[in-house]
C-alpha cells in the first residue's frame, strides 16, 4: 500500500544525489547529499536505514541516463521507485506556486510530488534490452558526431581539412564496428530478433529502426493498449480550443520518449510514400487542409499503432487492415 511508504525525493545530477525525506510527524524534510556513484548509492541506502526508512516510495526525474544507476540499487533493495516525466513535476511546482530553484528544494519539491500523486511504479528493463538501450543510444551519439565533423568539413580551411577528414574516417569505422555489434546481439537473442522481424515486415522500417524502438519499448506487455503506447512515445493528438474564441491547431503531444519520436520521423515519410494502402487516407487527410507535417505527424500515430499491434500479437504487418472497409450492407 503506498499510502505507508515514506515519500523520498532525490535531484539527480551528474555528480551528485540531493535526496530529501519527508516523515509524517516532522514539520522539515530530513536532507543528505551523495555521490552519484555506486558507493554513494550504498550510503544512501545505509542513510536511509539509519534514519528509520525501511519502506519508502522513491521519485526522481527521468534526466538523460543520470538517475538509473541509483534508481536500480534502490529498487534492488525493495523500495519503490519511480521515475517521472519533470513536465509532470514542473507542473506540480507552478500548481504549487514554488518559486525557488535550488537542489535541496528541488528533492523536497520532488519528495511532495511523490506523497500527493503516487506515481506508478517503474521497473527495469531486462539485461539485453538495457545493453540494447547502451548500443543505439551510443549510435545515435556517434552519428551525431559525425554528422558534425561532415559539416565542419565543408566549411573548414585547407589546413584543417586532413584533419577532420581522418576523424570522419574514423568514426565511421566505429559506426560501423557497432552497428555490427547491435545486430550481433540481437541476433543471440531469440525474442529480440522475432520481434525485430515482425517491425522491419512494417513498410518503412528498416533494422535500425526496429532497434531503436525495441530499445525504447522495452516489454509491449508493460502497456494495455496502443494508445498507452502512442502516449509513451508523445504521439497523441493534443487539442488547443476553449470556448468561441481560441481555436487552435490540434498538435502531436510531444510529453513523451523523444527518442521514438525521432526514430519515427523518417521511416513516417517512408510509409506515407510506399504505402498503398495507406494513400486514400492520406489524399483525404490533404483535402481537409492538413499540412504536410501535420500528415506525417498523423502517420507516425499511425505506425506506433501498428508497431504495437504486431508486436502484441506477435503477427507480421498484414497492409489489408489499413483498407477501408466495405460495408456489409453494401449493394454490389
Amino acid at each position: 500500500m503506498t499510502q505507508n511508504l515514506i515519500p523520498v525525493g532525490i535531484d539527480v545530477s551528474k555528480a551528485t544525489l540531493h535526496v530529501a525525506i519527508l516523515f509524517p510527524e516532522r514539520a522539515k524534510p530530513q536532507y543528505q547529499t551523495f555521490d552519484n556513484t555506486e558507493v554513494g548509492y550504498a550510503a544512501l541506502q545505509a542513510w536511509l536505514i539509519e534514519a528509520g526508512v525501511k519502506t519508502a516510495h522513491v521519485c526522481l526525474e527521468a534526466t538523460s541516463i543520470y538517475g538509473h544507476g541509483v534508481a536500480t540499487a534502490l529498487h534492488q533493495q525493495g523500495y519503490r521507485v519511480s521515475i517521472v516525466n519533470p513536465v509532470r513535476i514542473h507542473g506540480y511546482a507552478k500548481s504549487q506556486l514554488k518559486r525557488t530553484k535550488a537542489d535541496r528544494p528541488d528533492a523536497t519539491l520532488i519528495a511532495q510530488f511523490c506523497r500527493d500523486l503516487k506515481p506508478s511504479a517503474w521497473q527495469p528493463s531486462s539485461a539485453d534490452i538495457q545493453t540494447l538501450q547502451e548500443y543505439t543510444r551510443r549510435l545515435d551519439a556517434l552519428t551525431h558526431m559525425l554528422t558534425q565533423e561532415k559539416n565542419r568539413l565543408a566549411i573548414s580551411s585547407d589546413a584543417l581539412k586532413s584533419d577532420i577528414q581522418a576523424h570522419i574516417t574514423f568514426l565511421e569505422a566505429q559506426v560501423k564496428a557497432l552497428k555490427k555489434q547491435l545486430r550481433s546481439h540481437i541476433q543471440s537473442h531469440e525474442h529480440l530478433q522475432a520481434q525485430a522481424d515482425l517491425l522491419v515486415s512494417i513498410v518503412g522500417i528498416g533494422p535500425d529502426t526496429a532497434a531503436r524502438l525495441l530499445a525504447e519499448i522495452g516489454d509491449i506487455h508493460a502497456f494495455t493498449s496502443a494508445r498507452q503506447l502512442a502516449a509513451y512515445a508523445g504521439l497523441t493528438p493534443q487539442e488547443h480550443t476553449s470556448g468561441t474564441s481560441v481555436q487552435g491547431k490540434t498538435r502531436l503531444c510531444k510529453i513523451g520518449n523523444a527518442r521514438m519520436r525521432k526514430a519515427l520521423y523518417f521511416p513516417a515519410i517512408a510509409f506515407l510514400r510506399h504505402a498503398r494502402e495507406l494513400h486514400p487516407w492520406c489524399e483525404r487527410l490533404t483535402a481537409a487542409g492538413k499540412t504536410k507535417m501535420a500528415i506525417i505527424g498523423a502517420a507516425m500515430h499511425k505506425l506506433i499503432r501498428i508497431v504495437y499491434g504486431v508486436l502484441s500479437s506477435g503477427q507480421l504487418y498484414d497492409p489489408e487492415k489499413l483498407k477501408p472497409q466495405k460495408s456489409a450492407l453494401a449493394v454490389p
